[in-house]
């Protein structure tokens, strides 16, 4: 048995706490002012949603009638939050039982603790209550025989309605969500798969379920088979399968929206600074790569742009890479750039790499690249930086004080 548990209206919901406020009835919404009206609102509160501000918009699309608080951002305060609510579901169950889906939304497997409790119900509300006792967090959760249906049973079923609590049973599920129209709103269905299902004809769970299985392998690869057990409310994955599970391939990325549009020689300052960050990374992991990718976004209708590369051997040396990024960089069309992005993906353990031809090692970019990574670690990244960090239109100064992008205070 699992309880899926999501925390309404995450940060919305701590900043309405950390001022002493109900945000079932305050305006309130996170988003950077200093940004403009452009910023993006990162949450708002359930009363705003009532009023039909939706999550994830600008500060230009709230209606002028509607009056609102605004809160930055503050990544380590929701972070703080993040950790007590875990805590006190360790005094329900074992870490092991635990999957953090995402900072405010948890798996929990209370199988083997249902015999402590009245129920499903009773150890989920006692979660929730102690979550809102204690940190004024209002919190939903979906119960189900397993992961999926728990996930189903909260977005579809508890988030939006009160008590905020449902569990979805098979037969349920095959009444109230097998003919949902908006497959999107399924868990991992997003407009892609989407659109593709709705090529082949299917709108509904239960059209997916008539559907032969080997026509959707066909189609999605491994992807079908799990589309198909999850039309029929099937999931066979735990909690210490999700735990257990080490990906093939993994990719280091750096993100970023500008304050502002960038022209292309302007953004190479950024570029260069997110790659100098995530080659210490490569370093601080002891891991090399040897593929780099960039993408290049626009402000107005211009196409993105997408370039990657696959070198002759495995490096973490930034000094090389520089070079190899300008060759990706000086296709990349003029424009009013806003947003750029890097990242590296197939990795070998350092001192795995078999030795080359076309590439000697410097010493000397390793040793200082390894003591700029020891510097960081003890005193901070802002204490030792490039110097195009000193230009107008560096942002490295700024984003090591972010998390995820965000004001961290």
């Amino acid at each position: 048995m699992y309880l899926c548990i999501d925390m309404k209206c995450f940060f919305a919901s701590v900043e309405c706490a950390e001022r002493g406020l109900n945000p079932m009835n305050t305006p309130l919404l996170v988003a950077d002012p200093v940004r403009g009206k452009g910023a993006l609102c990162l949450a708002v509160s359930p009363y705003l949603k009532q009023l039909g501000v939706k999550n994830r918009c600008r500060l230009y699309d709230i209606p002028n009638h509607i009056p609102y608080i605004t809160a930055k951002p503050r990544m380590k305060k929701y972070i703080e939050y993040a950790v007590l609510i875990h805590r006190i579901f360790l005094r329900f169950v074992e870490a092991s039982d635990i999957h953090t889906y995402s900072i405010d939304e948890a798996f929990i497997d209370v199988s083997d603790y249902l015999h402590l409790y009245n129920g499903v119900s009773d150890i989920a509300f006692r979660i929730m209550r102690s979550i809102k006792e204690e940190l004024g967090i209002t919190s939903t959760c979906g119960a189900g025989e397993n992961l999926f249906l728990a996930k189903i049973s909260l977005d579809l079923l508890s988030k939006n309605k009160y008590p905020y609590f449902h569990f979805l049973s098979l037969e349920e599920f095959y009444n109230k969500v097998w003919y949902h129209k908006n497959l999107k709103d399924i868990w991992q269905i997003g407009n892609g798969i989407q659109k593709r299902l709705h090529r082949m004809g299917i709108y509904t769970l239960h059209d997916l379920a008539m559907t032969d299985v080997e026509i959707l392998k066909k189609e999605f690869g491994v992807i079908g088979l799990d589309l198909y057990e999850h039309s029929w409310g099937k999931d066979a994955t735990t909690i210490a399968d999700i735990k257990g599970y080490e990906p093939l391939s993994k990719s280091f990325s750096r993100n970023q929206i500008l304050m502002r549009d960038y022209t292309k020689k302007e953004a190479w300052t950024p570029l260069i600074e997110m790659l100098f960050v995530l080659s210490i990374e490569l370093i601080a992991k002891k891991i090399k790569a040897r593929h780099l990718s960039i993408y290049i976004g626009y402000s107005h209708n211009q196409e993105s742009y997408h370039k990657g590369t696959t070198l002759y051997f495995y490096t973490d040396d930034y000094y090389f890479l520089k070079e190899e990024l300008k060759k990706l960089y000086e296709p990349v069309p003029k424009g009013e750039i806003r947003r750029i992005g890097i990242s590296f993906s197939d990795f070998i353990q350092k001192g795995k790499e078999q030795n080359t031809l076309f590439f000697e090692n410097n010493v000397k970019h390793e040793r200082l690249e390894k003591t700029i990574q020891e510097i960081w670690q003890k005193h901070g990244k802002n204490q030792l930086v490039l110097g195009t960090s000193l230009c107008e239109e560096s942002t490295l100064f700024e984003r090591n004080k972010q998390i995820g992008g965000h004001n961290s205070e």
